[in-house]
């Protein structure tokens, strides 16, 4: 059983743990993100007060946590559900568990002021990444630990800072673009001095899972509809109907992200249902969940699209939606409204609305003619803290 970090009031404290050590069949690689420890015990998860709002029915009887080497994610964790999620380490100072292991605790940071900035950026991460290719999972954790600044992180101090994992910082070299971070950061904290801003993403938050090692971030999933079929007894994409990004529909255009855009559609198409994917990098079904389904229907040039979550989580709730972003034109993806170049990014989407956790939302695009191709994508929520 993880030891308990928080107070009634479900407060992180600046205090210290003792180490129980805890045989469970396996034995757990601790890390500090990966780099070495001089400490003999696990601290105290941060320095200042942090508030968080324990997520009902998430208690877990098992999870596993992993270390990732890719550009998707830092690490991973694997839940009740059986689901493989991107997180991220909080304290870029403290030991690590991987592996498997048993009474983590989950809490979300959804609606506290002193995790607005990570709030923000968590529910911007992916547009960005569509947008930059380029962007990887070391700067997006090096951004994580600037955002938080608990314990205190300067970029550009990072020299000194002998813990620092060296996925990100080795030999005296950073293994990342500091000025795509300090950039990123200074774009949150711009945006968040926008009342649009502050008022758009006020309910978003992360899940904080408190566990044997220091505490691990995991935030709401990306989602994108797709047409499948079944071959061999198995649930795949079927390829007459959806394409993955990273396929060559037009001649010199793919993108290094996942997600599919659907099409043709003729009119009138009849009522169509596809499958809502979570988590489904490179396009593979088995790495993502099925959450929901959307039913589609174009029809005297309007597309009619319904989101319906009907999945439920480990909570026992159904998946939820945050935020739904839907293209629809002749081309296969949007175009950027600034270069006028194909993207997957979301926010070019064209139309899209932020959602307080709800389970169904319908679209209606008008003005449309002749065949026609679809995207739609969603962030989809299933640690809901205030689910029934």
């Amino acid at each position: 059983m993880a030891a308990n970090k928080y107070n009634n009031t479900i407060m992180f404290k600046n205090s210290t743990l003792a180490i129980t050590t805890i045989l469970m069949g396996i034995l757990f690689a601790i890390s500090a993100c990966n780099a070495p420890s001089t400490d003999t015990g696990i601290e105290e998860s941060f320095e200042q007060i942090k508030e968080v709002t324990p997520i009902t029915g998430a208690e877990i009887e098992s999870m596993e946590i992993k270390k990732k080497d890719n550009q998707d994610s830092f690490l991973t964790v694997r839940l009740n559900d059986g689901v493989e999620r991107e997180a991220w380490c909080i304290e870029w100072n403290e030991e690590e568990a991987f592996g498997i292991q048993n009474g983590a605790r989950l809490y979300s940071t959804a609606g506290h002021e002193s995790w607005k900035k990570l709030n923000y950026f968590m529910s911007i991460k992916d547009d960005l990444r569509a947008s930059d290719p380029e962007l990887t999972a070391k700067e997006i954790q090096v951004i994580i630990w600037s955002l938080i600044d608990s314990p205190p992180f300067d970029v550009d101090k990072i020299s000194g800072y002998d813990e620092i994992d060296p996925r990100v910082y080795k030999d005296g070299t950073p293994l990342f673009d500091v000025q795509k971070v300090k950039d990123i950061v200074s774009r949150v904290e711009t945006d968040l001095a926008s009342a649009k801003n502050k008022k758009k993403n006020s309910g978003q938050g992360v899940t904080v899972i408190e566990n044997d090692g220091q505490t691990i971030i995991t935030a709401d999933e990306t989602a994108f509809a797709v047409k499948t079929t079944t071959a061999n007894g198995q649930t795949v994409v079927d390829n007459t109907s959806s394409s993955c990004f990273d396929e060559t529909i037009i001649p010199g255009v793919s993108f290094n992200r996942w997600g599919w855009t659907n099409g043709t559609l003729s009119d009138p198409s009849g009522d169509l249902t596809y499958d809502i994917y979570a988590g489904a990098g490179q396009c593979d079904l088995n790495k993502g969940t099925r959450v929901g389904e959307l039913i589609v229907n174009y029809s005297n040039g309007t597309l009619t699209v319904t989101y319906k979550m009907t999945e439920t989580g480990f909570t026992g709730n159904l998946y939820t939606l945050s935020e739904t972003h839907l293209y629809a034109g002749s081309d296969p993806y949007a175009s950027n409204k600034g270069s006028g170049n194909f993207t997957v990014a979301p926010g070019q989407y064209g139309n899209q609305e932020n959602h307080n956790d709800i389970t169904e939302y319908t679209y209606e695009i008008e003005g449309l003619s002749g065949d026609i191709y679809f995207i739609a994508h969603a962030v989809v929520n299933g640690f809901n803290p205030n689910a029934d």
